[in-house]
């Protein structure tokens, strides 16, 4: 049985945001190849970038000719929030550029109708941060996460993804955050067991599911689910179910990534971010 190809735009940078003719220009190539796309993975933190031209008219197209849309939303309820403050006296504000947790939730009806099922949407709250500033004061985003989840569990999703931010995992994550006067307090074995516990009785209490995307600990998830996208597609295409297996505790199935090498900057400015980014002080 003939598969065809699951393209992911990308989790190298926010294309839907910064660089939607490019993410056009990458797709076209591959149909005017004959190559055959079952599903379009889209990752943004930007959502309202999906609604807008040029994006929201070419993915009506793509809709048109069979082609999945599978939205990756990122909200951690960070977006333009002061936590804290900096060694040099700046607010630590994490998330510069990114839209506000209620703004994101506003749009989200209107992404579930552009992509045609809130099956269609996997929110990313990812990633959990828990730090201390340059004055000793703690904070914590796990806070949000009963609320992300409430909020679009009304709407029909039920497909949750989280992270920890980790020490030790990404040398010049650790460099900037020791530059800013700041510490990352990664939960330890004890507390990843609570949250365990506690993320099953929100599993229950909303009837959703929550996956650990690659975080110690936790059982081995799929953020790209290659039996999910042929169950979710509206002619059961099938795709490929082959798992490459790039990081430890990644089950994600086979697809191509289109972002692009040398990876684009991502000018949403996040301190914690691991990739290519342009950093908002």
């Amino acid at each position: 049985m003939n598969t065809k190809l699951v393209l992911s735009a990308s989790r190298m940078t926010d294309m839907p945001r910064f660089y939607p003719a490019k993410l056009i220009e990458e797709v076209n190539k591959r149909l005017e190849r004959g190559l055959e796309i079952h599903t379009l993975v889209l990752w943004t933190k930007h959502p309202g970038s999906l609604l807008i031209d040029p994006l929201r008219p070419y993915l009506e197209e793509l809709k048109n000719k069979s082609i999945q849309l599978y939205v990756q939303l990122t909200m951690t309820g960070l977006g333009g929030m002061r936590v804290g403050i900096k060694s040099n006296e700046k607010p630590l504000v994490m998330e510069p550029k990114a839209p506000s947790l209620q703004d994101s939730l506003q749009l989200l009806p209107e992404v579930i109708n552009l992509v045609g099922s809130p099956e269609r949407i996997r929110l990313r709250v990812d990633p959990i941060v828990r730090i201390r500033d340059c004055k000793g004061n703690a904070f914590s985003s796990l806070k949000f996460l009963p609320v992300i989840i409430k909020s679009s569990a009304q709407y029909g999703v039920k497909y949750f993804s989280f992270s920890f931010l980790e020490k030790n995992m990404h040398h010049k994550v650790d460099k900037r955050f020791r530059e800013m006067g700041c510490q990352i307090l990664p939960p330890d074995e004890e507390e990843r067991h609570r949250t365990f516990n506690w993320l099953k009785q929100l599993e229950s209490k909303y009837g959703v599911f929550i996956s650990a995307c690659c975080v110690p600990g936790f059982p081995e998830s799929k953020c790209i689910d290659g039996e999910l996208l042929q169950r979710l597609h509206d002619h059961r295409e099938p795709a490929d179910l082959r798992q490459p297996r790039k990081r430890p505790l990644c089950g994600c199935t086979f697809s191509i990534d289109i972002g692009g090498w040398p990876p684009k900057l991502c000018y949403t400015g996040c301190d914690y971010c691991y990739a290519h980014a342009n950093y908002v002080d």
